[in-house]
């Protein structure tokens, strides 16, 4: 077997990484121990409510919800609410909870609408990239038109994806901006002259270009129709206007939830 490479690059970015991080390590160490420490006295039986709370205050202010949060993660039930009640004043309390709860009904609201999104998209198989909501991330696995049948029947389970584009949208209702464009990201796709490196390279999406996606000649007046179907064409208008795609559209993430997934 041959020896693994290093790549020099990636080795000099982790110490760099390493080197920032290196005056925090000392509190992340000592913050760790303490947590452990606690947590196992507290489901041993051994340590009183104040002794937890003498701890926690004795942590810079910015851990202190952090350390509290893994202290109750992991401390009996009984224990748990006795440890915060002490360590924070009520309206302390009432505020981080007050931010939790509205933190998980945002990300309840968020998953309704997306899965909402995914049904009705799968149902009329198209996707309207106008009714994205802003901030959503959309995930297009694109293959060559010998291969995108055999794609949609296994959505994004596909290896011979020849290009998978990520996106986000923007305030503007069917204006996506992009976050990468890569080649044969799963390294299945069977390469041939005919759609290559040097192909992809002349029609890859810049990241954080701003594009229109969709299908050129699905609107009466031939403009782009803002819609992508699976195993249809993908065709893109930009800043240098709009052009047919020479791919096609094998599977379709929204968030994490495979928009055109085969029925288990």
């Amino acid at each position: 077997m041959g020896r693994r490479q290093r790549d020099p690059d990636g080795h000099q970015q982790e110490l760099t990484e390493l080197d920032a991080a290196r005056p925090y390590l000392a509190l992340a160490r000592e913050i760790r121990a303490e947590v452990e420490q606690l947590a196992a006295e507290g489901a041993a039986g051994t340590a009183g409510a104040a002794s937890l709370v003498a701890a926690i205050d004795g942590i810079p202010e910015r851990e202190r919800a952090r350390v509290a949060r893994a202290i109750f993660d992991r401390l009996p039930a009984e224990e748990q609410w006795a440890v915060i009640e002490r360590a924070f004043g009520d309206e302390e309390i009432r505020a981080h909870l007050a931010a939790e709860r509205d933190a998980r009904r945002a990300r309840v609201r968020e998953g309704e609408a997306r899965h909402a999104l995914v049904l009705a998209a799968r149902a009329a198989r198209r996707l309207d990239l106008v009714a994205l909501p802003p901030g959503e991330q959309l995930t297009l696995g694109l293959f060559l038109p010998d291969d995108v049948r055999a794609a949609v029947t296994r959505g994004a389970a596909s290896a011979a994806v020849a290009r998978q584009v990520v996106l986000r949208a923007t305030d503007e209702p069917g204006l996506l901006h992009v976050l990468e464009d890569v080649f044969n990201p799963r390294r299945g796709l069977f390469v041939t002259p005919g759609y290559d490196e040097a192909t992809w390279a002349s029609e890859r999406l810049a990241s954080h270009a701003r594009v229109r996606l969709g299908a050129l000649g699905g609107t009466p007046d031939g403009a782009l129709e803002p819609a992508l179907y699976p195993g249809g064409r993908v065709d893109v208008a930009d800043a240098a206007g709009a052009r047919e795609g020479r791919l096609h559209l094998g599977f379709a993430l929204i968030g994490d939830e495979d928009v055109f997934a085969p029925p288990l």
